[in-house]
């Protein structure tokens, strides 16, 4: 657990809003941060026929980096409709064969759309995860649920998931901000006995690690990083934690004094 990676959805401004970077330039980006590891965003492809494939996974390369994952923001297995959900399945498969192209360990994919209480939807989310870890042990690149809204707001569906499918290729991916307030460490002990990445969110750099921001809806959310990591590492997780978010003026200052601010509370657990 002492190995720091970058999360890409750090440079999502440059990337996605601004257009400063593009995912070729993302490794040497996190190269200057001085990291091993990376994940990459599906949303970042602008394309993924195979001449860009083979130049992102040289630009990895070059660098002397490891992809850890990519997180899939694309498709809907909780959907109601059978035609639909089918289509977002057959086409989540492709990132299965996209992530081995480039040489990723992993995949994420959401859980969905549908309200936590759904109980159908949940069902429907368990056949769609099965199907896609029997893709994952086909390709040798495992599956991965995020804590990211939908039925998986609650931590509670997320054991369900995981319990239910039973696959050694279907693991977790735990994000220590987005759990919804006053369930990040009902989440975390779900999640860490079985993750294979971790996203960290930093929102202050409070040095008994407790976190605070204000949401989009205005309201103020919580969480105590420290003991996340604790969590994970009495769980026995070995993996990296990847920076996903900081509280400095840029992306790359935020990486870099996140990187420093995450080594030192690990080293006082």
């Amino acid at each position: 657990m002492n190995e720091i990676g970058i999360a890409g959805w750090l440079f999502n401004r440059s990337i996605l809003r601004d257009k400063t970077m593009t995912q070729l330039e993302l490794p040497a980006a996190c190269k200057a941060l001085g990291v091993e590891t990376i994940e990459l965003v599906s949303s970042f492809f602008p394309t993924t026929n195979t001449k860009y494939l083979n130049e992102l996974r040289e630009a990895i390369e070059e660098n002397g980096l490891h992809l850890r994952g990519i997180a899939v923001d694309m498709g809907d297995i909780a959907n109601a409709d059978e035609a639909t959900r089918r289509t977002d399945i057959e086409g989540l498969k492709q990132w299965f064969h996209i992530a081995k192209a480039l040489g990723s360990d992993a995949i994420r994919i959401n859980s969905g759309a549908a309200d936590p209480t759904d109980t159908a939807a949940i069902d429907r989310i368990v056949a769609g995860y099965r199907e896609l870890a029997d893709e994952a042990e086909h390709t040798g690149v495992y599956l991965l649920i995020e804590n990211h809204g939908g039925a998986s707001a609650d931590p509670k569906n997320i054991q369900t998931f995981l319990d239910r499918v039973n696959s050694p290729w279907f693991k977790a991916c735990p994000d220590t901000g987005n759990f919804l307030d006053g369930t990040w460490e009902e989440g975390m002990q779900i999640m860490a006995p079985r993750a294979h990445s971790c996203h960290v969110k930093v929102f202050t750099y409070s040095d008994d690690g407790k976190q605070s921001w204000t949401g989009r809806d205005g309201q103020t959310r919580t969480y105590d990083l420290k003991r996340s990591l604790q969590i994970l590492k009495d769980a026995g997780y070995a993996g990296p934690l990847c920076i996903e978010a900081g509280a400095s003026d840029t992306e790359s200052n935020s990486g870099r004094d996140a990187i420093k601010y995450v080594r030192e509370l690990v080293a006082t657990l």
